[in-house]
């Protein structure tokens, strides 16, 4: 097996707009999935009536609710990027403690495993509701781009005037790829939410292998506008 000699976590002056360009195109993708299930919802309850309007029984209404309701999910957390990034989102100033957050995510990744218990005490003045949403969208995206097992590392420690949180999925082997849009549109919505608090999220991947790095100040945080 080649293992791949992976180099530091960088950015470069490029990185906003190839996110910006990237971040589209995983939007544009998973977009099509309720846009599917709603036109197949459609076509399916064209079929069950004898005079081609619509009839929907219970089982296609509930599943007609629940693409419309991702759809708007959807729509709404590009709407919130983008302000986010406009700098229009007044955030809250927390306290806001790590291991809570990182409970609190758990829940919101479904079936993906936080592995890794965070160093005690770490709290900082950032927007608890957003940072849990920020941390299960990383583990999330970590998993799909990383091994796939279902099971990504958590480490949070205190670094100098941060905390700095670690998503990894995988052992690095090959050669180094570029987060593009299939890391899946939760990764760029997560990105968003932590530079808005001040923050900066670095990456590393390779074949099956994904590191995403959160360093969150400890201090004033982010401007909140």
């Amino acid at each position: 097996m080649l293992v791949a000699v992976m180099g530091p976590f960088t950015t470069t002056p490029e990185d906003a707009e190839h996110f910006r360009r990237e971040a589209m195109g995983a939007f544009a993708h998973e977009v099509r999935t309720p846009l599917t299930s709603i036109k197949m919802v459609m076509e399916l309850a064209r079929r069950q009536s004898s005079h081609g309007e619509l009839l929907l029984d219970t089982e296609l209404a509930e599943m007609l609710k629940s693409s419309v309701e991702d759809l708007q999910q959807l729509a709404d957390d590009l709407q919130e990027a983008s302000r986010l990034e406009r700098g229009k989102v007044a955030l809250s100033t927390g306290p806001c403690e790590i291991a809570t957050a990182l409970d609190a995510a758990r829940e919101l990744a479904g079936n993906i495993s936080l592995a890794g218990i965070p160093e005690p005490g770490l709290e900082g003045p950032w927007d608890a509701a957003r940072l849990v949403r920020a941390i299960a969208g990383f583990a999330v995206s970590a998993n799909r781009i990383g091994d796939g097992s279902g099971t990504v590392q958590v480490e949070a420690v205190r670094k100098g005037e941060t905390a700095d949180l670690t998503f990894t999925s995988g052992v690095p082997a090959g050669s180094e790829k570029p987060i593009a849009a299939d890391a899946g549109f939760s990764f760029f919505r997560s990105r968003q939410l932590v530079l808005a608090m001040g923050g900066s999220v670095h990456c590393r991947r390779a074949e099956r292998f994904a590191t995403i790095r959160v360093a969150l100040p400890l201090g004033s945080g982010g401007e909140v506008r």
